[in-house]
């Protein structure tokens, strides 16, 4: 299912999957990252969510705001979730990227899933989901609704 609930995310959620996929919308204000991924969290620990698959090709450049709010308050968050597996797909900015893999290398106090970053939403999705059965219809109901957003949204898979 498509929900529309966060303006600056196109999210899909499959509750037979335990499923999120999220993809960051082209244009949207930095301001708006935590009060998203807050409201993806808070989605999450409400529908007993396992998986996450989240795109942030779009993203602005994060700043140190960003930064330390993901280490200090998101991560301790997630811990509250059932979220079990996330899949990152790389951003193709440095900036980005650079952050996004910041804690393979300096890992935080509390990292309660495990972390696996894909160069495109196709492997990620893959990865998620290699044995679900409702596989291909969550591909093409993002894809349906992709098509179906105005052009330069950003929610563009591959």
């Amino acid at each position: 299912m498509i929900i529309h609930d966060i303006p600056a995310i196109l999210m899909q959620h499959d509750a037979a999957a335990a499923l999120v996929r999220a993809s960051w919308r082209r244009g949207r204000s930095l301001e708006e990252f935590v009060p998203a991924l807050e409201q993806l969290v808070v989605f999450s620990r409400q529908h007993h969510v396992r998986h996450w698959l989240m795109n942030i090709d779009q993203l602005p450049p994060m700043g140190a705001r960003e930064q330390g709010w993901i280490m200090e308050s998101w991560f301790p968050a997630m811990a509250g979730t059932a979220v079990q597996h996330l899949a990152m797909v790389l951003p193709p900015d440095l900036h980005n990227h650079m952050v996004t893999t910041a804690p393979v290398f300096n890992p935080p106090s509390v990292m309660s899933f495990e972390l696996h970053f894909f160069p495109d939403d196709s492997s990620a999705f893959e990865w998620l989901l290699e044995d679900a059965p409702s596989r291909a219809a969550l591909w093409a109901e993002w894809e349906a609704e992709v098509a179906h957003q105005p052009p330069g949204s950003g929610a563009q898979p591959e």
